[in-house]
């Protein structure tokens, strides 16, 4: 008679209190940004960050990393520009100026995939296990760049693109969008050894920066020299965003299904010292990181 009773009154409040506990870890994950500068990547916890203090729950710092060959730990990683978490916020893809891209696995810091690219500044997954790499003006540089993440540092195919900056991958539609210095390209992926352009459009203004999926998949956040930008995947126009702070030189942009932006605006010259925030308005400080772009961190 006591397990019955026990049963119908205590049991049903331990499921409660577990949906409650899982439901409120979940909204916490969702609330966790990537920041990049000089070697380090930082994995911060939005939530349990005190005003403008960050809270970092884990750091990977390229100077660290055993794993990788000399040249590239001690160099190569200097000026890490962008990082992406995929496979659910297991692995993170990095991308550095000085000269190289990689993949890392969260839990152990193993560095799964490496490979040089010429002023490296962004990097995207796609498809089968290919990996396209942004490689701006440098010597070698001026395209995009697709691997085999199962091939260490091999070049499958490489498209001329001036001043790539930006590349994002849409599920939706197949298609790989790729930023350059005034244009936006759209291509597919061929083969899965190569990339065919598609179409392409002149950006309003020059200096393309960053190019991020919006987190409805309907279109891409674009930022460059004057401004930043929606382009709009069912009109094939730039809009600009409402209500967001504009400003010159935005390195990075996105936002999160909640509808919050987080961007970062140069302070010194490339680098900021901080990540900003809107919808609502917030700013973590970096004082010790020349930080170049932010993420949310993306668990799906």
């Amino acid at each position: 008679m006591l397990n019955k009773r026990f049963e119908r009154i205590i049991l049903p409040w331990f499921s409660f209190l577990f949906i409650f506990t899982s439901a409120f870890s979940q909204g916490l994950e969702q609330k966790l940004l990537l920041v990049c500068g000089d070697s380090k990547v930082f994995l911060v916890d939005y939530e349990k960050s005190i005003d403008s203090i960050p809270e970092v729950v884990w750091m990977w710092d390229a100077h660290l990393a055993g794993d990788l060959p000399e040249e590239f730990r001690t160099k190569k990683f200097n000026s890490i520009d962008d990082c992406k978490s995929i496979d659910g916020g297991e692995k993170i893809m990095i991308s550095s100026s000085s000269g190289a891209v990689a993949i890392l696995e969260r839990k152990t810091d193993k560095v799964l995939f490496y490979a040089n690219v010429p002023n490296a500044h962004s990097i995207e997954l796609l498809p089968n296990n290919r990996l396209v790499a942004a490689a701006s003006t440098e010597n070698g540089g001026n395209k995009i760049m697709l691997f085999d993440i199962n091939r260490m540092d091999r070049v499958l195919y490489s498209e001329s693109l001036y001043s790539a900056h930006g590349v994002v991958w849409d599920d939706g539609s197949n298609r790989l969008y790729a930023l350059g210095y005034d244009v936006l390209c759209e291509y597919s992926l061929v083969s899965q050894d190569s990339l065919s352009l598609i179409s392409k459009w002149d950006i309003p203004g020059v200096g393309g920066h960053d190019l991020y999926l919006s987190p409805g998949g309907n279109g891409l956040f674009m930022t460059e020299h004057t401004g930043s930008w929606f382009f709009d995947f069912e009109n094939k126009s730039f809009n600009k965003i409402e209500g967001f702070p504009d400003a010159e030189n935005i390195k990075s942009i996105g936002q999160n299904k909640s509808g919050q932006f987080i961007f970062t605006v140069p302070e010194e010259s490339w680098w900021t010292n901080s990540v900003s925030f809107f919808n609502p308005t917030r700013r973590l400080v970096f004082p010790e990181t020349k930080v170049y772009k932010a993420r949310w961190y993306n668990q799906e």
